[in-house]
């Protein structure tokens, strides 16, 4: 079905000058538009209700089983895990800081979709997630007369991730606070406010249609006052964690984190995700899904989730639970250009290497490299082209999609993608200049 609609709405942007220039005449929220407005690919992404809301469905499920790892493999020692996925003594003491080994259902996957289905990349778990605010865009193409008709002919909607989001908050706060609506603030760590400054400003204003008013500040600016927090005097009901566990370099950060979690414990202000989401969004976790002994203590059911979801991972250092190390690098040379290595913990693809873009003596450079550290190697997926007409132009052109799938308690939870012509490289991310970002429409009427 959203196939159909997709080969449809090519169509008549071909013929309906205002559904083909939508995306340049959205009317978005100030700030918004001052952030992301030019930044907008020239049309919205669309997709099944039913496939989106089946694969949001598997994340949960994967979600359960990554929280289950250290239980399983590791006698419930979240250190041990740690330590398997290579990550360094300091980062593991900081995401143990008030670990429970079952944070909440709050993330996003990073997935392309191949043609046939959604396969994982990365699951960014915690409330430190870019895109929570990208229903700003889907409001303002409905606004426009040609898309509005369009999107009520095929039954077209969306979920407001925004809106997800500040429900979350407030049953958060419900165990600190008993009436009105929750004081939050936002934290970043030392210096993170500046440096991101448009991103949070956005999201605070989205967040305020939904009632709730983000506080923005750094992690230490917070105080204490008999035992509930407080940011620039006034007292905090729920923190909005922003930081992550690797930006709290120095004692004082440290310091303020441990205040937070003593606000937390004594039901003061209440954090809304732990640090120790991050453990479970290393990429070397999805390698951990393939460990042998893990297999066998699943059901059918979980493996069969982790087959269809997850793309071949392995971790590629010496250690434990990594294998046969010389067996494994043989494999990585003979099949180069359908691999990609990448690390365990990072950010728009900063280390990432192709296969198929390395010659044999880089690529095995890249293995030995690999040897220590936490990078993974991973089953190549290659994203199916998505169609825009250019405004400009009239030419189709072909596109291809990293999608942000969010998943919280309630299961799907929105979404938006980064998108990237087809000719301009094979990153999507933002670190490329050619990546645009896009509105995700469902289709509701799936039968």
């Amino acid at each position: 079905m959203a196939e159909n609609i997709l080969t449809q709405y090519i169509d008549r942007c071909s013929a309906v000058i205002e559904l083909r220039d939508a995306a340049r005449n959205l009317v978005l929220p100030e700030v918004y538009a001052k952030s992301f407005g030019d930044l907008l690919l020239d049309r919205p992404i669309f997709v099944s209700g039913s496939e989106i809301e089946l694969f949001a469905d598997d994340l949960v499920a994967l979600f359960g089983i990554l929280s289950a790892v250290p239980d399983i493999l590791f006698d419930g020692d979240l250190r041990a895990y740690c330590s398997a996925l290579g990550m360094d003594d300091r980062l593991a003491k900081l995401m143990c800081k008030g670990a429970t080994g079952r944070p909440p259902v709050h993330g996003r996957a990073d997935a392309y979709h191949d043609g046939t289905s959604f396969k994982l990349l990365e699951f960014n778990i915690g409330s430190e997630l870019g895109g929570t605010d990208a229903a700003q865009v889907n409001r303002a193409f409905l606004g426009i007369p040609a898309f509005g008709e369009f999107a009520r002919q095929h039954a077209l909607g969306y979920v407001d991730t925004a809106g997800r989001v500040a429900q979350a908050l407030r049953g958060v706060a419900a165990r600190v606070t008993s009436s009105g609506e929750p004081v939050v603030a936002l934290l970043e760590s030392t210096g993170g406010l500046a440096t991101h400054e448009h991103v949070f400003l956005a999201l605070r204003e989205a967040m305020c249609q939904h009632g709730i008013e983000l506080q923005l500040g750094e992690i230490h600016e917070i105080a204490e006052r008999n035992g509930k927090l407080t940011l620039h005097g006034t007292p905090i009901d729920v923190i909005l964690r922003y930081f992550v566990a690797d930006e709290l370099a120095d004692l004082p950060q440290e310091e303020a984190l441990d205040r937070i979690l003593r606000a937390d414990a004594i039901g003061k202000t209440a954090l809304f995700t732990p640090l120790e989401g991050g453990m479970f969004a290393s990429k070397g976790s999805l390698a951990l899904l393939h460990d042998p002994r893990l297999q066998e203590s699943l059901t059918p059911v979980q493996r069969e989730v982790i087959d269809r979801a997850v793309p071949w991972t392995r971790l590629l250092a010496n250690g434990r639970l990594r294998g046969d190390r010389a067996e494994l690098a043989d494999f990585c040379r003979e099949n180069r250009e359908r691999l990609v290595i990448k690390p365990g913990v990072g950010y728009g693809a900063v280390g990432t290497v192709l296969g198929r873009q390395a010659a044999p003596d880089q690529w095995d450079s890249v293995l030995a490299d690999c040897a220590d550290g936490d990078h993974v190697v991973q089953e190549l997926v290659t994203p199916a082209s998505e169609p825009v007409v250019n405004p400009d132009t009239g030419v189709i052109e072909d596109w291809r999609a990293n999608w942000g799938i969010f998943v919280d308690g309630g299961g799907y939870a929105g979404a938006f993608v980064r998108a990237l012509k087809a000719t301009d490289g094979s990153v999507i991310s933002y670190s490329n200049p050619g990546t645009r970002g896009g509105c995700v429409f469902s289709c509701l009427s799936d039968p």
